[in-house]
């Protein structure tokens, strides 16, 4: 049982967030691109983009199917590079999304930022806990909650973002990765913020991360 870094699970519900559309892609700043070719046992993937411009692999189908994340295949966004667990033989299709700048991050946005700059989508780990598992202590537990925020100029779309954003945490609670189980936790009230001359409204929901195992 390996160690779970919280990079990799801020990376992975980044990239769940991004490719749900609870931003459009007009609003994220982003266009969608298409990696097409014929595999044969290949071990890897570089994508055709530079990779400072790679935002997040929406889809991966190699020989008519869906590779699943995290168990056929991982994603360096540092190097654009997707390794595949065992090495894949057939046609390719690669969904993914591309830009010089995203609107969803895993971090919240500074006190620079004007009213152009949104909407935008922030979250980050706001606590972590870990205790001893069973007997020995050979074995931790850690649970993690993560405030995730949404900014909008109206509250109309900061309450429709929050609602889409909830729905969608409920309905794919158990369908991560570096994630073992995620639940919906308290909701923070509407407020208006510094940002862009006190135009924007922002809501919080919070999620709690349970149930990661380490050795």
């Amino acid at each position: 049982m390996s160690k779970t870094s919280i990079y990799d699970i801020k990376t992975e519900l980044e990239i769940f967030l991004r490719n749900s559309d609870v931003l459009t892609i007009s609003e994220r700043g982003v266009t969608t691109s298409q990696d097409t070719g014929t595999f044969t046992a290949a071990a890897t993937h570089t994508l055709a983009v530079n990779p400072t411009l790679a935002k997040n692999v929406r889809n991966v189908k190699v020989d008519g199917n869906d590779l699943i994340f995290g168990v056929q295949y991982s994603v360096n966004y540092s190097s654009g590079v997707i390794t595949f667990v065992l090495a894949q033989t057939g046609a390719y299709i690669i969904d993914y999304d591309q830009g010089s700048k995203d609107a969803i991050y895993f971090d919240f946005p500074q006190a620079y930022l004007k009213l152009n700059d949104f909407p935008r989508i922030g979250f980050d780990i706001i606590s972590g806990a870990t205790s001893e598992f069973g007997i020995g202590a050979e074995t931790s537990q850690s649970e993690y909650i993560i405030s995730i925020v949404c900014y909008f100029e109206t509250s109309d779309d900061a309450e429709k973002a929050i609602a889409k954003m909830r729905g969608l945490l409920l309905d794919n609670k158990k369908n991560f990765y570096y994630i073992p189980f995620l639940t919906v936790t308290n909701m923070g009230p509407l407020l208006v913020t510094p940002f862009g001359q006190n135009k924007i409204f922002q809501r919080n929901q919070d999620i709690m991360v349970k149930f990661v195992f380490e050795q």
